[in-house]
């Protein structure tokens, strides 16, 4: 039998158990809607979620019940959270019983640092072999998070559900928004949805090639063959495993996403893994189906997306072009043999610029014996803001100092906030580094050499095994031993490293992030997540030494970018009026009309038993119809929010107002290289048009506010128009 037909036959086993000797339903089983629908139908509408679940290391409580919603969506059964989890739970259990799927309890340690009462259960794979042949025998229609063959069909206006799939135009909407989306002229907004849902793709034949045979090799494009982290290594898998499915199921037909929004207002296809928001791995494959005619500039643009792909982004356009032209044998030569020359593997978005790569020797083999302007190009390429959140706050606040660092004026080189943070860093750990006692930084190396074989030992014994016991034993010995050595040595640690571009790396997210709530705890987690693959010396780093630079970087973010720091301020102190008020920041957007309403909610918690065999499974679930406004959240919600609110307008005004096909990536604006010297300029007109109308005023009138808005500077928004690199 195949895995689909156990699957099946293992859930309608269940299902009969539901019926009385008559027929009838035994409606004491709280599962019981599903008694009589097709158990292949349910693995089917089904399985997108749980893939998704295992990528994402999903808590079992959410992954049942979001089978159970998925189920309850389609066949218009009303709402009902406890519900859905009972039936979420009955179709996981034919995974277990497969020997597919089992799952693994964890006490959790909470924000005190006290290890959870109850364990939170979390779904883990036995057979990745099965999960995969599944890919190959289900309908991929009956999925909602997969590819679409046909353009769905389109948003109704005033209505807040999809006709055909019955997927919400607000993901996690308060009801408030979804009272409002029946009465706000939403027309502009929604015309966009349906605009992006007509966007038809195709894979990209030779990258996908490339994609498949370079998996297993000893060096590879992709981010697992580097992950020393077991479960974030599987989670990887996952993906890259999905993502070859699903390209291999749509490699010879064109295919399609649906379109919704967050609470903010930003834009999502409602598509898992295979589409243009994932990582390199999938976007990498991807070709827009209708090609555009490369055109006068054409060349040139792909010329600079292409050294973008590379990473040689931090140098003059024409720079960037010529990098490409002086490059070109080498760029080709990927193409003619991608497995021995492989050095197109250093970039930073390998697929991604292996693609530029294809369409480079493509427009070159075309223009022996025809013009290269009527090429037909089908590869997306992107323009990027300049850390588009605090280009966002830098408008609000007007800061003409801050502005060159995020390029909202025109100048020679591209303004680099990154590395004006990251400089200003090295200055501090050096500055920590002199208060440290001499005979501390003597002997830091062989601390670290003996930290590091601890570590390694670590990693090397198998899981749940004695020798594993006895690794963490002595791991936790040697930690605790050196425990205050440990906390005072930071400015060693990253006194060592030298590299303005390392530095650079290690804290651009944290830069990133500034506008949309970072904090001292989650900019360290960031420094930690996004270092360990940079070197062995980042890998063996103690979390305590991320963590510590990280409030070192925070507090440089708020001292030297004054103007944004205002603008954070200024939310914050919002987010308390609204607070006192005991409702949540709410507003009509500027020209969309979309109704924002903070989403942040403390909810009931139900306590739901689960069986299975001899186990009894207790989940905690969230009830959102009995949730309060959570105050906490809101205060520290109210920044990123609001600024992610404004860049959807932008992105919005981008993709309603061009008059070809636009595609998106929140702060990166992507169409066929012959429409992107356009895209150049338009991109720019429509974010002067955005703050021209004075967005900040309009949302902060609409909470009696506007005395909380801080005096401005002096920056002329409209000269973003004569910057090269303010989207570039």
């Amino acid at each position: 039998m195949t895995t689909i037909e156990l699957l099946s036959e293992d859930l309608r086993f269940r299902q009969q158990a539901m019926l009385s000797k008559d027929g009838t339903v035994d409606k004491r089983n709280q599962a019981y809607a599903i008694a009589n629908l097709c158990p292949t139908y349910l693995i089917e509408v089904t399985y997108g979620d749980i893939l998704q679940a295992i990528e994402r290391q999903s808590p079992l409580s959410a992954v049942v019940k979001n089978i159970g919603s998925v189920i309850m969506r389609r066949e218009k059964l009303s709402d009902d959270p406890v519900q859905a989890c009972h039936i979420g739970w009955c179709v996981l259990i034919s995974y277990f019983e497969t020997n597919i799927l089992s799952y693994r309890g964890e006490h959790r340690k909470n924000n005190k640092g006290k290890r959870d009462k109850h364990p939170t259960y979390y779904i883990q794979v036995r057979n990745m072999d099965a999960i995969k042949e599944l890919m190959s025998l289900i309908n991929t229609d009956n999925v909602d998070l997969f590819p679409m063959t046909q353009a769905p069909n389109n948003w109704e206006y005033n209505k807040f559900l999809h006709p055909d799939t019955g997927v919400k135009l607000i993901k996690h909407a308060h009801e408030d928004a979804i009272r409002q989306v029946k009465h706000n002229d939403m027309t502009y907004l929604i015309d966009t949805l349906n605009k992006l849902g007509s966007t038809a793709w195709r894979i990209n034949p030779f990258v996908f090639d490339v994609f498949k045979k370079t998996r297993n090799l000893k060096k590879t494009p992709f981010k697992y063959s580097k992950e020393v982290d077991r479960e974030k290594k599987a989670s990887l898998l996952i993906e890259i495993n999905a993502i070859e499915a699903l390209a291999e199921r749509n490699k010879d037909n064109a295919f399609y996403h649906l379109y919704n929004v967050d609470f903010r207002g930003r834009i999502y296809p409602n598509t898992a893994f295979l589409h243009e928001q994932s990582s390199d791995n999938a976007k990498g494959l991807l070709l827009l189906d209708t090609p555009v005619p490369l055109g006068e500039n054409g060349f040139y643009w792909l010329c600079v997306h292409t050294a973008n792909m590379w990473g040689n982004d931090k140098v003059s356009l024409d720079d960037r072009v010529k990098w490409v032209e002086d490059n070109f044998r080498t760029l080709c030569s990927y193409v003619v043999d991608p497995i021995k020359n492989d050095d197109w593997m250093d970039a930073d978005k390998p697929l991604c610029f292996l693609a530029c790569c294809k369409e480079l020797e493509d427009i070159a083999e075309w223009g022996v014996h025809k013009d290269p302007a009527d090429f037909p190009s089908c590869l997306p390429i992107y323009v990027d803001g300049s850390n588009n959140g605090v280009q966002h706050l830098v408008a609000m606040s007007q800061d003409e100092k801050i502005a060159p660092l995020v390029n909202l004026v025109p100048q020679e080189i591209p303004g680099d906030v990154y590395m004006f943070i990251a400089e200003h860093a090295i200055t501090r750990v050096g500055e920590l580094l002199e208060k440290v006692k001499q005979s501390d930084k003597d002997k830091f190396d062989i601390f670290f050499s003996d930290w590091k074989e601890t570590l390694n030992n670590l990693r090397s014994v198998p899981e749940r095994t004695e020798r594993s016991r006895l690794a963490w034993q002595a791991f936790g010995k040697f930690k605790n031993h050196n425990y205050q050595y440990i906390q005072d040595s930071m400015p060693i640690y990253w006194s060592k490293i030298t590299d303005k571009k390392i530095w650079r790396k290690t804290l651009k997210r944290n830069v990133m992030t500034l506008a949309y709530g970072g904090t001292e705890r989650g900019m360290g987690q960031q420094i930690i997540d996004d270092t360990r693959d940079l070197s062995e010396y980042h890998r063996d780093m103690h979390d305590s030494w991320g963590y510590k630079l990280g409030r070192v970087v925070h507090s440089l973010c708020y001292e030297k970018l004054p103007g944004p720091a205002k603008m954070l301020g200024m939310f914050e102190r919002l987010a308390i009026q609204e607070n006192e008020k005991n409702v949540p920041i709410a507003y009509k957007q500027i020209i969309t009309e979309f109704p924002f309403v903070h989403s942040y909610r403390e909810p009931e918690t139900k306590r739901v038993k689960l069986s299975y065999g001899e186990d009894t499974l207790r989940i905690n679930i969230q009830l959102w119809k009995e949730a309060t406004l959570k105050k906490s959240k809101q205060k520290t919600g109210a920044s990123p929010n609001i600024v992610h609110s404004l860049d959807a307008v932008h992105l919005t005004m981008v993709v309603h107002d061009a008059d070809y096909e636009v595609t998106v990536v929140h702060d990166s604006f992507g169409c066929h290289a012959g429409n992107m010297g356009h895209m150049f300029e338009h991109v720019r007109h429509k974010f002067v048009e955005l703050y021209n109308m004075d967005p900040l005023t309009h949302i902060m009138s609409q909470m009696e506010a506007e005395y909380l808005i801080p005096e401005k500077g002096n920056l002329d928004v409209s000269r973003i128009i004569e910057s090269e690199y303010a989207f570039a």
